[in-house]
């Protein structure tokens, strides 16, 4: 396992071809590897639990160890889907917001979304929609 850890500090996923031979060993020797993986930044582990999903189920598994969970950094617990992502739980919490009151004018909604300080275009296709609806109903 030293190789193979010795493989992450030197960015072993930068040269794709050397990347998938890693990745084909950790899967082989797993659970012994799983230490290993859990060195990997998020991006990288992000990507190899893609390419091998068979390591997925078993990592999470090995991840949710108190004793383990605890020494991992939230990033990697995210990536696992063991907490949750903290971006995408404020952005389903304006979502809900928005759409639990339908009664809002399109300046109330504006006011929330000036809040979380993030404009995205389903946000502004919502202000458009709610516009509408305002001067319609005027």
């Amino acid at each position: 396992m030293e190789i193979l850890s010795r493989l992450v500090s030197k960015q072993i996923w930068k040269y794709p071809k050397l990347w998938v031979g890693f990745l084909r060993c950790a899967l082989l020797t797993k659970p012994q590897s799983f230490n290993v993986l859990l060195q990997l930044p998020p991006p990288q582990l992000e990507s190899a639990l893609n390419r091998t999903a068979a390591l997925k189920a078993p990592l999470v598994v090995y991840a949710s160890q108190p004793n383990i969970k605890s020494s991992l950094p939230r990033s990697v617990l995210v990536v696992l889907g063991i907490a949750p992502d903290p971006q995408t739980s404020s952005q389903a919490q304006t979502s809900q917001a928005q759409t639990g009151d339908t009664s809002n004018s399109g300046k109330d909604v504006t006011v929330e979304n000036s809040k979380t300080g993030e404009t995205s275009n389903s946000d502004k296709e919502v202000l458009t929609e709610k516009s509408k609806e305002t001067s319609v109903g005027s």
